[in-house]
Order: structure tokens, then C-alpha cells, then sequence
């Protein structure tokens, strides 16, 4: 395969009647289902971002349909860990610690960013997402008129699909029509060893980067006018 998607950190199970006896409510034109062990970087300090802030893509068809099953899947009640999802309209989101005991609903569309303080042996290490495509799902509305005055208003946080055939950022531009100069396409890498953990890619620039398997990306529109009803390319 010439993607390069980190993909020895996932696992096709091969017919979706397997994740459909995990959910009971996917009903989907592929037959491919989807297993996923994503690494979580904990030890999460605000003035250190964004190392250790972990952007999450889960499946656009899953059992994760709020933040207490994210919780779950990751193995943890913590309150040192939060799930958070943003409302471009408004910049402000829905958030969740995962010791509480509302369970704000997830937007399977929109990137999810999970922090953790925790340090030592307790915290979580991987989060393991099931799942299965859905090519009924569009991509969430892409806010257009993003200026910087304004974020995190029209910051566009949008889950990839685990089966698109997106393979880099540039991608991601074509798909959406944004012509060089017309917006931007942003990578988080929580990694607290790598050399940069924002990784920005201007539509039309030579310079992509590869999308990598269950992290979520934000894409900027600098001009004016929404993108809706978008469906993402798949095989």
C-alpha cells in the first residue's frame, strides 16, 4: 500500500455484521468494519500545547454516540480526563470530565479532542474505536470567513473518514473546492517528542502532509461563503 496512514495501528474485521452486534444501529452500503487502537498522551499541561492533546476521529457509524462511551472505550472515570467538542457557530463546545455523570452527545462528524492530566501507571494508553463507514454522512457544514480575531468561531474540526481515500492534506482541499489561498487544512500531533506538533498546509502549496488513521483535522476557510452536504470520497 502506498498510504501512509499509520496502518499497523488498526485492523479490519472484515464483515460490518460484526460491528453491527457491537451497536445495533448502523445500517451502512459498505461491508467493511473497522477496529482501531489509538495511543493517548496523558501528562496534559495548558502551557505546553499541543503536546499531549489528542485529536480524535471516531467512525462516522459506531457505539459512541456521547462522550461517556468515549470515556468507556478508553477504560476510564477519571475527572483529570476531558472529552471537548467544538461549535464553530458559536466557538464554544460540549464537554464532558469522565467522571461525570452527563453524557453529552458526539457528533460522529466533527474531530473530538481528548486531554489528560494523569501521570504515572493509571492513565489511559490507547483508546479502542469499533465501527463502520456510513456514506450516507456528510461532512460537517465547513464554516467559511475564518479570520483569526475571531477563533475559535469557524474553526472546522471534521472526523476523516477511517475508509476515505484522502491521503494527504492537499486532498482534503480538492474534495472541498478550496483553490490556493483559499483556506488551510491543520494537522495536531500530540506527541510530546515530535520536532512540531502543529502542522499547518496552505491549499495549493506544494508542501502536504499524510492524514494519519483516527486523528482529526481542522480545516480553516478563509473565504467567505459555508460548504455543506459535502460526502466525503471512499472506497
Amino acid at each position: 500500500m502506498s498510504r501512509k496512514m499509520n496502518w499497523k495501528s488498526w485492523v479490519i474485521l472484515g464483515l460490518a455484521v460484526a460491528v453491527l452486534a457491537t451497536s445495533g444501529t448502523l445500517v451502512m452500503a459498505s461491508n467493511m468494519g473497522f477496529k482501531i487502537n489509538k495511543q493517548i498522551y496523558n501528562g496534559y499541561v495548558s502551557a505546553q500545547a499541543p503536546k499531549r492533546v489528542n485529536w480524535i476521529s471516531v467512525p462516522y457509524s459506531s457505539p459512541y454516540a456521547n462522550m461517556k462511551s468515549l470515556c468507556q472505550a478508553m477504560g476510564t472515570t477519571s475527572a483529570s480526563v476531558l472529552v471537548y467538542q467544538l461549535n464553530p457557530v458559536t466557538g464554544v463546545g460540549a464537554q464532558m470530565y469522565c467522571n461525570s455523570l452527563l453524557a453529552p452527545a458526539l457528533d460522529a462528524t466533527k474531530g473530538v479532542r481528548v486531554t489528560s492530566t494523569l501521570t504515572g501507571t493509571t492513565p489511559p494508553t490507547n483508546v479502542v474505536l469499533v465501527g463502520a463507514s456510513d456514506e450516507t454522512k456528510p461532512l460537517p457544514t465547513i464554516l467559511g470567513g475564518f479570520s483569526l480575531a475571531g477563533t475559535p468561531k469557524k474553526e472546522n474540526w471534521i472526523s476523516v473518514p477511517y475508509h476515505t481515500t484522502w491521503l494527504n492534506s492537499g486532498d482534503v482541499c480538492t474534495s472541498l473546492g478550496l483553490l490556493s489561498g483559499q483556506g488551510s487544512i491543520i494537522r495536531i500531533n500530540g506527541d510530546p517528542t515530535a520536532a512540531s506538533n502543529t502542522i499547518s498546509y496552505t491549499c495549493g502549496g506544494l508542501v502536504k502532509f499524510n492524514l494519519v488513521m483516527g486523528e482529526a483535522l481542522l480545516v480553516r476557510k478563509n473565504t467567505a461563503g459555508d460548504i455543506t452536504g459535502k460526502l466525503p470520497p471512499h472506497f
